[in-house]
């Protein structure tokens, strides 16, 4: 039988949205259209506004929301990641993953890692691994920033690989994520020590964030060194600015820093000395903020180098 006795195949139409899914996609048209690309700003402030004024979206509106992202145009697949974002539930992340691994335009990576980062779900871990190997170092540096956004004992192990990075902003990252998470990442001191030896200035903060009163002498061992003396300071802000590090190690800081007798060092007291109040109640704080006056006001002004 010749082909064109077949009858024409008949194309089911696609079904129509819910009235909700529908008003939100005119809406989203709209905002997609002025928005900046992904990764512009983080946070999701056009997704924070949804939430706060729009209808409702729930896991019931998930199966007619994620076959959009199959759609050949970016903007659809887009508004169905967005969308995807407003249910705000782990069970939104397989479909997410499973268009990650069919390859998507750099735009569309972009916006689906940081609805992962947004959503911070551990479902999301194995997916966001994959993409630490990205062959682009923004997607790679998006990784590790949403890794760090959850919670779970595997993270700090596998944010700690981007201090190898190749690429100096992805290792940057990495380490201000482990300094994010505090002594959670306590387990990966050692490698930021050695990104910070390796010249990943990030580190310096991150060590005064996530490093036990111990590591404070190892701190010390980098001045003088290759490292410039405004990261160190970094550092030492962390560790002054924490009040799990008692008031007596803190003091040990404010003398090395007393010791040096620099500019520097003197203006970074003199910072210190300004955030405590005139008159502290308390013993070991008047005790600390003494030592930080004695040591700014000793540091004469013909011996600064």
């Amino acid at each position: 039988m010749p082909l064109s006795s077949f009858p024409p195949r008949r194309v089911a139409a696609p079904a129509s949205p819910t009235p909700v899914v529908s008003l939100l996609l005119l809406t989203l048209a709209f905002v997609l259209a002025m928005a900046p690309p992904a990764g512009a700003q983080r946070g999701g402030g056009e997704n924070a506004a949804f939430r706060a004024t729009g209808p409702r979206l729930t896991l019931n509106d998930l199966e007619e929301i994620a076959p959009r992202l199959e759609s050949a145009d970016p903007n659809e697949v887009r508004e169905a990641l967005t969308l995807l974002s407003l249910i705000d539930r782990p069970e939104v992340v397989p479909p997410i993953a499973a268009m990650l691994r069919r390859g998507q335009p750099d735009v569309v990576t972009d916006e689906a890692l940081l609805v992962l980062s947004q959503l911070g779900a551990p479902e999301a871990i194995d997916v966001l691994t994959e993409f630490t190997t990205h062959r682009r170092a923004a997607a790679r540096r998006q990784a590790y920033e949403a890794l760090g956004e959850i919670s779970d004992r595997r993270v700090p192990a596998l944010v700690a690989r981007g201090l190898s990075d190749g690429d100096r902003r992805v290792r940057g990252a990495a380490a201000g994520v482990l300094g994010e998470m505090g002594p959670r990442a306590r387990p990966e001191i050692d490698r930021l020590f050695l990104a910070f030896e390796r010249g990943v200035v990030e580190a310096g903060p991150a060590i005064g964030k996530v490093g036990t009163e111990a590591t404070i002498e190892r701190f010390h061992d980098f001045l003088g060194g290759s490292i410039p003396f405004a990261v160190m300071l970094s550092g030492y802000r962390a560790y002054l600015g924490r009040e799990d590090v008692s008031y007596e190690a803190k003091k040990g800081i404010v003398e090395r820093l007393h010791d040096l007798a620099t500019v520097p060092a003197r203006n970074f007291l003199v910072e210190y000395l300004n955030t405590f109040p005139e008159r502290p109640r308390a013993r070991r704080i008047r005790v600390l903020r003494d030592a930080v006056e004695e040591a700014v006001n000793t540091i004469a002004t013909e011996d600064l180098q």
